[in-house]
């Protein structure tokens, strides 16, 4: 489909892919105070269920407050990790066309990838359109000098450049403390006394939002990093929620599901009745077991209130300034549950294996013993069991391309052109939210080339009523497994593609599995993706195998 564009000044890919703030800054052609601000808050390795406006029992008073006065999203699709996730949201691009895979790096054995430089970013265009642009949280685009966030449009930053880290100022995969404050790589020893990841992010961009001129718009970015493994909190934060999950996952799915169902957050002919677990039934686990991941869900849990708390202070920050009805507030999840079973085993696992080359976690320096779960020397996630109740009825969790792992829950709230109170339904993906903004700062950054390459669309006019759709039928979205494409007549290749009412999915079942044969689903009828139709309907199985190998490189 031919985006449709307007006027554009032009740019070379050396000048977008090499700007830094003055060169960015010698870009803005004029004021433009009559923007809304924009603050886009991400949690990290949550589940579509965790927050209290989408079915959980966690206490979340500020999120639930602002998903209610806006609109709620049940459809919009993520990737199945991190940073695909995170380069969707900020280019706007497929994962595969803008990230440059690089060497891990050697000490911790993390991804070492970036965005291409010729890439432009959400940041850089909004900066170019008058905005400052502030960061606090996660960035995980690039961890190597000249693809960290200060070479990439952030006017002020701190960030933890890597995928994980330990919430304390201690090391945890290295010695290497990834963290950097305005282009300044710092270490554990310039970080404070009181520094809890969480807090401090919060910290960093209440201080960003008070110093502001206020003659000029805003773009805030706060990538939380909670709840991600390794679940910790500070010690007054830890007993939150002891004894709340002894009945285990098997009942809290249960749980979940019936206030999920009376909130109307999930979608159509959803339910149980076909659902399979995947994690062993809890009745049939040891005494220890369940001891062990009740006790890693209620940390989990503390994480996410403890989070929800520090959103509540960015908002008290933006309403005693009176900037709180200027301010688009979008929230989502990264993508599905983690279901790492870190509380119950101190070994090798999915993660770090030396078939994966994933983080190396220096299993003789943790102390997994059950008392000291949540503190800075602990490595526990709260398991397959409850991520997955986290997620039901969607099938699958973080890592896999089911509807488990790439449906986010969110909400956007801007009273002044969104009504309130709403749960819309429409299909959307994390591509769709550049061009969104494109949209609604009038921005002339893009190149007709760069705009035309854009895969997402904007939905502003359809989501403040202006519309009622905002794409073609013909629209499809797709996966690829990891971040290289297929080559071209290969057909045993991990991935998925949405068109329409149908998805197609390839992928192992287990994370070191090998790959399955095309699967095809109705998400209109069957949105958990229990119904296998790919023998049915063999040659829409071809047509959408065909599109994702020709549209989703």
């Amino acid at each position: 489909m031919q985006k449709q564009w307007s006027s554009v000044i032009l740019f070379s890919a050396y000048l977008i892919g090499c700007s830094g703030n003055n060169d960015l800054n010698s870009l803005n052609i004029e004021d433009k105070p009559n923007k809304p601000n924009i603050l886009i808050i991400v949690a990290d390795d949550i589940g579509f269920t965790d927050i209290g406006s989408f079915g959980s029992e966690i206490n979340t008073p500020n999120l639930d407050r602002l998903a209610l006065e806006g609109v709620r999203l049940n459809n919009l699709h993520a990737n199945s990790s991190c940073q695909p996730m995170r380069a969707m949201l900020m280019t706007g691009m497929s994962p595969s066309s803008v990230i440059q895979n690089g060497p891990r790096l050697p000490r911790s054995g993390e991804r070492g990838n970036w965005i291409k430089p010729e890439v432009p970013m959400l940041q850089e265009m909004l900066k170019h359109e008058g905005y400052s642009t502030y960061m606090a949280g996660k960035w995980d685009l690039g961890p190597l000098p000249g693809h960290t966030p200060i070479s990439r449009g952030f006017d002020r930053y701190f960030t933890q450049l890597n995928g994980s880290a330990n919430y304390f100022p201690a090391p945890l995969l290295s010695e290497d403390a990834m963290y950097e404050e305005d282009g300044i790589s710092l270490d554990f020893k310039d970080l404070p006394d009181d520094f809890y990841a969480t807090k401090h992010y919060t910290d960093k961009m209440i201080e960003y939002l008070e110093s502001h001129n206020q003659d000029s718009p805003w773009f805030a970015f706060v990538p939380y990093t909670a709840p991600h493994w390794p679940l910790m909190l500070p010690e007054d934060w830890l007993d939150r929620y002891k004894g709340q999950y002894e009945e285990g996952y098997d009942v809290l799915r249960k749980e979940r599901f019936k206030k999920a169902t009376e909130l109307g957050v999930l979608p159509k002919n959803a339910n149980l009745n076909s659902y399979k677990p995947t994690a062993t039934l809890w009745n049939d686990l040891s005494m220890d077991e369940k001891m062990k991941l009740s006790r890693a869900q209620e940390i989990f849990s503390g994480m996410v209130e403890y989070m929800d708390m520090s959103i509540g202070r960015i908002i008290q920050t933006l309403e005693s300034t009176n900037q709180l009805e200027d301010t688009i507030i979008i929230y989502t999840a990264d993508h599905g549950a983690s279901r790492a079973d870190y509380a119950l085993s101190t070994n090798l696992n999915p993660y770090d294996s030396k078939n994966l080359g994933g983080p190396r976690i220096p299993w003789d320096k943790i102390n997994n013993n059950i008392e000291n779960f949540g503190y800075s020397d602990s490595f526990i996630d709260r398991g397959l069991g409850f991520a997955t109740a986290a997620t039901a009825p969607f099938k699958g969790s973080k890592s896999f391309l089911d509807e488990g792992g790439l449906r986010a829950a969110a909400f956007i709230r801007y009273p002044k052109e969104i009504k309130g109170g709403e749960v819309d339904s429409t299909f959307l993906t994390m591509m769709d939210f550049f061009p969104t903004f494109i949209d609604i700062t009038d921005s002339n950054f893009l190149s007709e080339e760069d705009y035309q390459a854009l895969k997402g669309d904007s939905f502003w006019k359809y989501i403040t009523k202006q519309a009622s759709s905002f794409r073609d039928e013909d629209f499809s979205a797709g996966w690829i497994r990891g971040n290289d494409a297929p080559a071209e007549g290969q057909n045993n290749f991990g991935g998925a593609l949405i068109k329409g009412k149908y998805k197609i999915i390839n992928m192992p079942q287990e994370r070191l599995g090998s790959y399955t044969e095309w699967r095809l689903y109705n998400l209109d009828e069957d949105p958990g993706e229990h119904n296998d139709l790919a023998k049915n309907y063999p040659n829409i199985v071809n047509d959408l195998v065909n599109t994702l190998q020709s549209d989703w490189p």
